[in-house]
């Protein structure tokens, strides 16, 4: 899997990407410390996975996710911060990030979040998470009308959103229903054709807007 990491930090890059590579899942192409850098040196459509720091000198990272989307239409991005701002984290959804992880999270999470993106999944570290549901939960009361969720997907289909709403990943879903990973996937492509849904983040927005725990 080809890896580009922008990162302003030598060292955190460097450990970064010793840790990639050690890994041996891994290939790191490239390497820039700024936005302006990565955009002139860098060819997104070489790359499968950009993990790019939110803080950055030469444009920051939100503005070199937006240029990653316009350039590649197959490379994910992970957003890495130390940070917690809410709208920060909203933008970088927004625009279409795959992740955003909390740099002092461990190692294996940060790996979980790379193929978690590679299989379709946005991954968020769980403190990011809980505040992003939240904030769907403030914003946009339970509706009243029926809902579009229960109505058009079935039993196992509304079993498999509510976990997602919890926070759990295809390989937590498949172990608690006791089903096969692939099973799960086909399950959430159902889902999204059925209620015409890009990505998990419009799926959980949805899902807690009409009440979902």
């Amino acid at each position: 899997m080809r890896v580009a990491i922008v990162d302003d930090h030598p060292i955190f890059a460097a450990g970064l990407k010793q840790l990639l590579e050690s890994d041996g899942r891994y290939e790191v192409k490239a390497v820039a410390q700024s936005g302006e850098e990565a955009q002139k040196a860098i060819d997104f459509n070489e790359v499968d996975v950009a993990l790019v720091d939110v803080n950055m000198p030469g444009g920051g990272g939100i503005e070199l996710l937006k240029a990653i989307k316009r350039q590649s239409k197959n490379c994910r991005v992970i957003m890495l911060t130390v940070e917690e701002d809410e709208e920060t984290i909203n933008r970088a959804m927004k625009e279409g990030a795959q992740g955003y992880i909390l740099k002092q999270e461990s190692p294996e999470h940060l790996l979980r979040a790379i193929q978690a993106s590679m299989d379709g999944e946005i991954l968020l570290s769980s403190h990011v998470y809980t505040r992003v549901v939240d904030r769907i939960r403030k914003t946009s009361p339970p509706e009243k009308e029926e809902s579009i969720i229960y109505s058009k997907l079935t039993e196992r289909e509304i079993e498999i959103t509510r976990l997602i709403v919890q926070g759990k990943n295809n390989k937590q879903i498949a172990q608690e229903l006791y089903i096969s990973e692939s099973t799960v996937k086909n399950h959430i492509s159902n889902i999204m054709d059925k209620l015409s849904l890009k990505n998990r983040t419009e799926l959980v927005t949805m899902a807690v807007r009409e009440g979902m725990q």
